[in-house]
């Protein structure tokens, strides 16, 4: 930048020893100079500053509609496109949903306040969805060897549920089974266990475990048929009573 604002004020002295221009011309000529060395140093500028913004975010996740924000400092006006990126208002709302692959390109193309056009290129990475938290009755553990201690009236009715932890996901369950000692799996549909195991579970003894497995989840209005939902953990119930 410095270069090229030395070269011209060489230039202009040059040429105004040799100019026989009238001194209203010279200062004419000076204050255009000024003009153009201020525009070169101004899209210098903007040039280094100007960047797109995705706040809060570097990672999408496939099957979900994500929520994107996006500005261009500096920019008069931009443009952003990429695959599954949808916009939903003039103040740089988007909705980003991702195919396939591991990464995302956004590419912005700009127009600069000094006219100059830009374009340049975000790089999000795609995850697919983690393994849901299984809940029952809203209590749950990440650790796979977590035991819940529940007391049989505890256990009798209660609800399967999964939690998507920070995702903007909406998840059912539609079935699961449960292993109770001496008995065989008990299939069922829905996420409460039903009256009709009541009977059951008043056989537990003190110490007996409980399992509740391949629980069956359903996404509430997905927006892709390429999601994917880890195996959903089961949940270990050790039964515990007062003697």
């Amino acid at each position: 930048m410095k270069r090229i604002v030395l070269f011209l004020s060489l230039l202009f002295l040059l040429q105004s020893c040799k100019s026989s221009y009238s001194k209203t011309e010279l200062l004419k000529e000076n204050k255009a100079l000024k003009e153009r060395i201020k525009k070169l140093e101004t899209a210098d500028t903007v040039n280094k500053e100007a960047a797109i913004e995705l706040k809060k975010i570097n990672v999408v996740y496939r099957g979900i509609s994500n929520p994107i924000y996006i500005s261009k400092p500096n920019a008069v006006s931009f443009e952003a496109t990429a695959f599954g990126l949808r916009k939903l208002d003039s103040l740089g709302n988007y909705n980003l949903s991702p195919g396939t692959g591991k990464t995302v390109d956004i590419t912005i193309k700009s127009k600069l306040k000094n006219g100059d056009s830009l374009t340049e290129t975000k790089t999000l990475r795609i995850k697919d969805i983690g393994m849901p938290l299984s809940l029952l009755n809203g209590i749950g553990c990440n650790s796979s060897k977590c035991e819940l201690m529940l007391r049989k009236e505890d256990l009798k009715n209660s609800a399967i549920t999964l939690d998507s932890e920070s995702l903007i996901l909406d998840l059912d369950v539609t079935g699961f089974k449960l292993k109770v000692p001496n008995q065989d799996v008990i299939t069922i549909i829905g996420n409460v266990i039903p009256k009709e195991v009541n009977d059951i579970i008043d056989d537990l003894k003190n110490d007996d475990q409980v399992f509740v497995f391949d629980i069956k989840p359903k996404i509430k209005n997905p927006i892709s048929n390429s999601i994917r939902i880890c195996k959903i953990s089961p949940i270990l119930i050790r039964i515990v009573e007062d003697n």
